[in-house]
């Protein structure tokens, strides 16, 4: 019942939304939490995606000037549209299942809109730098004026003490400082970082974490709370064993994807291009499930590998003869092998494969979402979320375009009068669009003049619907 639900109101446009939005609420264990979000980027409005998904009303105070998560792309055929600011795909994913208001807190009717909704709110989050919300009025102290019991947010780079508060970072140079690119990069190779933004992942799950932690403090204290999230102490937190090992005057090597003990510990590239599959053993037993499914070779019963110290001093020689193995494998079907046989293995899969994969479509993992704001987009597959609750759903119901909520805020929560809500307008306090509409560039364009950027796939199209057909098939969405 619930998946033919889910598909006639995802197939009812706009209005299908709306309905399965009020479903969600009544079922929702953070109903009635309304949050006001001055957020940008990435790592804040991916914290408070998950306190929308789970029924916050989590609404984004943006601005007409500022549209920098808003032009990250990607866009369809790789070029944005006339609207581009309601169309890119990672602005999507992040501002999923919120609201848009498009409010200048910087000037004074703004400001005094700003704190109305304040009162009527329950948190208040921002990523600004320290200082900002200060000099704006709207500080901590600033908003308990208004109301005693708001619980505030403020993530930023380092902190709002210490020497570097005043520093402005984004995820990549936070992952230098916090040690983890120092601890990246092949064995007695240069630093490098990962791909991935993980400071932003691990700093907007921590958002969501000290939120609800704040929401529980608040119903036994009547109290509420401000937090201090500092991307710097999340990062230097996800090394807290080399941290210790320091202190014991050892220093952790890069080891690419090697381990500190264990062997074979690495990946090991397999038939096609830019096939690979990573295979690990951390014990004796292990060991032996990975001889047997090797077919039992000669080079295996060498005595030198038979304990976990003798296998990692001689970690190389059983990477190439496990290399010369793997070469002529496809990696999945090897992968499933040696998981057969209680070895740990994965084959390394890209972005297209994940779209495929059985395992997430049997779990229903991905969603499909057809965004009404960006008729240009269409149909897309989208992330889903990493954990579930039994008996509640969660799915991708709205992607706001810019403002799309300016009247129904302003009117309901607000309480302002058309009178002063067009006052509003006619002043420039509200918007529906960026004050600088020009197209931003995008990875076709840097590639076009020769520069590092993605590779762009002229038939994606074709590709991606190869792709998720099978999604299609098992959620119900085929038609």
């Amino acid at each position: 019942m619930a998946y033919r639900w889910r598909r006639e109101l995802l197939d009812g446009g706009r209005q299908g939304c709306r309905q399965w939005r009020r479903v969600m609420v009544q079922q929702a264990v953070l109903s009635g939490i309304r949050v006001l979000s001055l957020e940008q980027v990435h790592v804040l409005p991916w914290g408070t995606a998950f306190l929308a998904d789970f029924g916050a009303q989590v609404i984004r105070v943006e601005s007409a000037d500022h549209m920098n998560d808003r032009r990250s792309g990607p866009f369809p055929d790789g070029e944005p549209g006339d609207e581009w600011w309601n169309e890119g795909g990672t602005f999507a994913y992040w501002a999923r299942n919120k609201e848009s208001l498009c409010l200048d807190v910087t000037q004074p009717l703004g400001k005094e809109v700003f704190l109305k909704l304040v009162a009527r709110s329950d948190i208040v989050t921002d990523n600004f730098r320290p200082g900002t919300m200060q000099r704006l009025g709207l500080d901590h102290d600033s908003l308990v004026a208004v109301k005693p019991d708001i619980i505030t947010l403020s993530c930023t780079a380092y902190g709002h003490t210490g020497p570097w508060r005043a520093y402005g970072a984004r995820a990549r140079t936070v992952d230098a400082v916090c040690g983890l690119s120092y601890l990246t990069g092949y064995e007695a190779d240069e630093a490098l970082r990962a791909s991935s933004n993980y400071m932003d992942h691990t700093g907007g799950l921590n958002v969501a974490y000290a939120l609800l932690l704040a929401l529980y403090h608040r119903r036994k204290t009547g109290k509420g709370l401000r937090l201090d999230l500092s991307m710097y102490d999340t990062g230097v937190s996800c090394i807290g064993p080399a941290i210790l090992e320091a202190q014991c005057g050892i220093a952790r090597p890069r080891l690419g994807a090697g381990h500190l003990w264990q062997a074979p510990h690495n990946v090991y590239r397999c038939r096609g291009t830019d096939r690979w599959i990573a295979i690990t053993v951390g014990s004796d037993d292990e060991w032996q499930r990975l001889k047997a499914a090797v077919g039992q070779p000669a080079w295996a019963a060498d005595p030198r590998f038979d304990t976990v110290p003798g296998r990692w001093q001689h970690r190389r020689e059983i990477d190439a003869h496990l290399q010369e193995w793997t070469a002529g494998q496809d990696d999945q079907a090897l992968m499933h092998l040696l998981q057969a046989h209680g070895v740990a293995a994965g084959a390394v899969l890209t972005a297209r494969d994940l779209v495929a994969d059985p395992h997430l479509r049997e779990r229903r993992y991905f969603e499909f979402f057809t965004n009404p704001n960006a008729p240009r987009v269409g149909t897309r597959v989208y992330a889903g979320r990493p954990f579930r609750l039994a008996n509640m759903p969660l799915a991708m119901t709205l992607v706001s375009a810019l403002g799309q909520q300016n009247l129904t805020i302003l009117r309901d929560i607000a309480r302002l009068s058309e009178a002063e809500i067009q006052r509003l307008l006619e002043a420039g306090v509200i918007a529906t669009r960026p004050k600088e509409i020009a197209k931003p560039a995008v990875a076709r364009a840097r590639g076009d003049a020769r520069q590092p950027g993605p590779r762009f796939d002229p038939d994606y199209r074709e590709h991606i619907a190869d792709f998720s057909r099978p999604i299609a098939a098992a959620t119900g969405h085929d038609d």
